[in-house]
C-alpha cells in the first residue's frame, strides 16, 4: 500500500511541477504584455504633445532657421510664447532621452515614431545647450544628447540619410 501512495505522491508532484511551469510561462507573457502596454501608453502621451499644432509650428520655425543658425540661437531673444515652446520642446526630448536610457521606453519605438526629429532639434540647439552646461548645470540636455547618439548609432538610419541637406 505504501508504494501506491508513493506513486500517487510522485504523480501529484509531477502535475504540480507542470502547473508551476505553465503558470510561470503565463506570468512571463503577462509581464511582457504589461511592458508593451506601458511603452505604448508613454509613447501615445508623448506623441500627443510633441505633435500638437503649436509644437509642430515651433519645431518647423526652429529647424527652418527662423531663429538664426545654431551657433547664434539664444532663447533670451525669443518672445514669451516661443521661449515657453523652446523649453517645452527641450524638456520633452530630455524626458524622452531619460525614458529610453532607463529602458522604460524602447528606442526602436521612438525611432519609428519620431524619425529624425530629435537629432534635427539637437543640431539646431546644441551650441546653446553646451554653453548652458558651463553656466547653469553640467547635466543640461545630457539625456537628450544620449538619445541623439543612439539615433546616429542606429543601423536603421544609414550614413547617406544623415548627409541629406533637407531638414524639414
Amino acid at each position: 500500500m505504501g508504494d501506491l501512495w508513493a506513486g500517487v505522491a510522485a504523480v501529484s508532484a509531477a502535475i504540480s511541477a507542470v502547473v508551476v511551469i505553465v503558470a510561470s510561462f503565463f506570468a512571463y507573457s503577462q509581464i511582457r504584455e504589461a511592458r508593451s502596454a506601458r511603452h505604448v501608453n508613454l509613447l501615445l502621451s508623448f506623441q500627443e504633445k510633441y505633435h500638437s499644432p503649436m509644437a509642430r509650428g515651433f519645431r518647423y520655425r526652429l529647424l527652418s532657421g527662423e531663429f538664426g543658425p545654431p551657433e547664434d540661437f539664444d532663447p533670451a531673444r525669443l518672445s514669451v510664447d516661443d521661449f515657453h515652446s523652446f523649453w517645452q520642446l527641450h524638456d520633452q526630448l530630455e524626458m524622452l532621452g531619460v525614458l529610453v536610457d532607463r529602458r522604460l521606453l524602447d528606442f526602436d519605438l521612438v525611432l519609428a515614431c519620431f524619425h529624425r526629429s530629435p537629432p534635427q532639434v539637437w543640431a539646431a540647439i546644441e551650441p546653446y545647450i553646451l554653453t548652458r552646461r558651463t553656466v547653469a548645470s553640467p547635466l543640461e540636455g545630457q539625456n537628450f544628447e544620449k538619445l541623439v547618439r543612439r539615433y546616429h548609432a542606429s543601423s536603421a538610419l544609414q550614413t547617406r540619410y544623415w548627409a541629406r541637406s533637407t531638414v524639414l
